[in-house]
């Protein structure tokens, strides 16, 4: 699938070469890369000041842990999955993802959810594979509830961030026992601009849970340069 070598999803060079979402300066807040000092935030500068620009719109989500960031291999793993149907790669994901959440317990987890319509389309929801294949692996049960998508959105590539939100606002609901007091984590394959996550997070929190964790795969990077542009992972 990477570099082609046979019979193998992704070898070992391949995956050596993934670059972890904790190697250099990183936003506090959402994993991806960020050099706050560099960007000329004062050293006593509160946590806000310190998150970066991409993730201040995040206002329901406590944190993103991601495991990778989406550049190279990391990136043809997330698009195996996603278009072109490469459930063996999920198992590869969770691998990644599952000592995220070992360190950051969450008390239930939940896959972001795809609308009936693209599940039937695609044959499967990704963020349900891996969060599957990770469940089993940490021999955890799956969750009793359930995050429901009950809008059937139009796809997000290439969509700016408040196009984005714009899109994705009323999508979701929740069904089963009540979230009160609770640590809720949510498993998608990337983060790219945070609209979906928060989202997702919003719907949670108001069926009670007290703080919402996402664990991602892969985290887009933040561009200074063009923090507008249309995300097209």
């Amino acid at each position: 699938m990477n570099c082609g070598a046979f019979g193998m999803v992704l070898c070992v060079l391949c995956e050596a070469g993934i670059s972890p979402a904790t190697v250099g300066p990183r936003c506090p807040m959402c994993s991806a890369r960020w050099d706050a000092s560099a960007a000329g935030a004062p050293a006593a500068a509160n946590a806000a000041a310190l998150n970066c620009p991409r993730c201040l719109h995040m206002d329901a989500v406590k944190r993103v842990h991601a495991a990778v960031d989406m550049e190279g291999a990391a990136r043809r793993v997330v698009h195996a999955l996603k278009y072109r149907g490469i459930e063996r790669v999920a198992p590869i994901m969770a691998r990644a993802i599952a000592p995220l959440t070992e360190v950051h317990r969450a008390d239930t987890v939940f896959a972001v959810p795809l609308h009936r319509s693209r599940q039937r389309e695609r044959g499967f929801n990704q963020s349900e594979s891996i969060l599957g294949s990770m469940l089993q692996g940490l021999g955890r049960d799956q969750p009793a509830g359930r995050l429901l998508r009950t809008k059937n959105t139009n796809r997000q590539v290439g969509m700016h961030l408040g196009e984005r939100r714009s899109n994705i606002s009323g999508a979701f609901d929740y069904s089963g026992p009540s979230l009160a007091g609770q640590t809720v984590g949510v498993v998608d394959d990337v983060v790219t601009t945070g609209a979906t996550a928060n989202e997702c997070a919003r719907v949670l929190r108001d069926h009670g849970a007290r703080r919402v964790i996402v664990f991602a795969y892969a985290r887009a990077n933040y561009n200074p340069a063009t923090p507008g542009a249309p995300v097209f992972d």
